[in-house]
C-alpha cells in the first residue's frame, strides 16, 4: 500500500521491514491463526451437530456459531 499509493521506495520499505521483523513475530502470528481456526472449527461443528428445527434452526445455529466464535476470539 505504501509503495503503490504513497510512492515509498520499495527497497527501503523491504529493508526496514526485515530490520524490525523478528522470527518470533511470525511464530506468534502463525500460532494465533491456528488457535483462532480451531476455535471457529470447534464452535461451528458443535453448533452444527446440535441444530434442530429444520432450515430455520440452521440459520439460528449459524448465527449462534458466528457470535460465539467472535466472543471467544
Amino acid at each position: 500500500m505504501s509503495v503503490n499509493l504513497l510512492g515509498s521506495n520499495p527497497t527501503i520499505y523491504m529493508r526496514r521491514t526485515f530490520d524490525y521483523l523478528d522470527l518470533e513475530d511470525i511464530y506468534i502470528g502463525l500460532f494465533k491463526a491456528c488457535i483462532f481456526g480451531m476455535i471457529i472449527a470447534v464452535v461451528g461443528c458443535y453448533q452444527g451437530f446440535n441444530t434442530q428445527g429444520g432450515a430455520e434452526g440452521v440459520g439460528k445455529a449459524t448465527t449462534r456459531a458466528v457470535v460465539m466464535s467472535s466472543l471467544l476470539i
